[in-house]
């Protein structure tokens, strides 16, 4: 089983390691939690000693420790680059929650140590396990929808009403852009999935409502590299939402939040609905990487695909920021999805 020490104990980093075990067992015979580092190692000893973790005071130590194979990052996004080189360096396997990083030029950076080091590097793109996304792409793949000519996603919630100014999630450093670091990225990388590279993105991000330095209201009009079109918006003073949608010639097909799946084709009166039951999406993330590491599969995100992902953040946050169009298209040239063989990718709007 692969042995792992989780970086950042906050909310998050729990939600990971709980879902991999309890009181210290394994749920799984992939991966378990051995090890933990965080930055007020007080605050979580008690929860340390309920899944039985060896509580570190500083990450370096983590790396020089022989009994573990890999770090899981669940650290502030600023922090992602400096962490990853540090592991691949170390010899270790890394899996990072999103975003990758906040710079384009360090996620090649990162993604060129990972490779040249031969460890695995995985990003938490958690949708990317959800049976009802995967099915999504089936269709596209198989014809079903026909031509895909456009797609629009939405992913919001409520979490900035509650953020003050001592939060580190809570400035336009770490959240550049509004919520695009913390929810509108896993639509970016959805959107990758399924129609393939981002050619153009024009965005606008506005702070209305929040009382810390962060956007509350982002939205993006996107061009695919195929000729499509499509459009993302991001909101965190508002309630949940998790929305997908993907345009046709032959009809249209909708993901609302993890587990419903709504299909119309053209001629159809009233869309069918299919349940999903639900899926720990977290474990099967994890899991996944594990096998990645002991070479039995590869990680379903590719490296390509992640740091396109930051390509595409990067120009949203600098659209914003300027209000005008931006181009994708050259910023990581090295690892371009396009440039590499990838057969799944959606035809352009030219073939049918």
């Amino acid at each position: 089983m692969l042995r792992c020490a989780i970086a950042g104990l906050g909310r998050w980093g729990q939600r990971l390691v709980d879902s991999c075990q309890v009181h210290g067992k394994p749920v799984g015979d992939e991966l378990y939690f051995t090890h933990a580092v965080a930055r007020s190692p007080d605050k979580y000893r008690d929860y340390c000693a309920h899944q039985r973790l060896m509580l570190a005071d500083d990450y370096h130590d983590l790396l020089a420790d022989s009994k573990i194979d890999a770090v899981v990052l669940a650290t502030p996004h600023s922090q992602h680059f400096e962490q990853i080189t540090a592991a691949a360096t170390a010899g270790k396997h890394v899996f990072v929650e999103k975003p990758f990083t906040l710079e384009c030029d360090h996620a090649v950076s990162a993604a060129d140590s990972a490779s040249g080091a031969g460890v695995v590097l995985a990003v938490g793109h958690n949708r990317r396990f959800l049976p009802a996304l995967q099915d999504l792409r089936s269709m596209i793949d198989n014809g079903e929808l026909g031509t895909v000519t456009h797609m629009e996603g939405n992913f919001s919630g409520p979490f900035g009403l509650d953020y003050d100014r001592t939060m580190w999630r809570a400035n336009a450093i770490e959240s550049p852009a509004g919520g695009m670091t913390a929810m509108g990225i896993h639509i970016v990388d959805a959107l990758i999935y399924l129609g393939g590279p981002i050619a153009q993105v024009s965005a606008q991000s506005l702070g209305n409502v929040l009382d810390v330095e962060m956007d509350d209201t982002t939205s993006v009009l996107m061009r695919f590299e195929n000729g499509a079109s499509a459009m993302l918006s991001t909101l965190c003073a508002t309630a949940r939402q998790w929305r997908l949608q993907v345009f046709g010639t032959k009809g249209w097909v909708q993901l609302r939040d993890h587990h419903l799946l709504d299909t119309c084709y053209v001629g159809q009166q009233q869309a069918d609905t299919k349940i999903y039951p639900e899926t720990d999406i977290e474990l099967a993330e994890l899991e996944a990487f594990a096998r990645a590491c002991r070479g039995a599969a590869e990680y379903s995100v590719t490296l390509d695909e992640a740091v396109h992902g930051i390509a595409v953040q990067d120009a949203i946050i600098e659209s914003a920021l300027a209000d005008t169009a931006l181009h994708v298209v050259g910023r990581h040239d090295r690892w371009h999805p396009a440039l590499r063989s990838r057969d799944s990718f959606p035809p352009s709007l030219t073939d049918e």
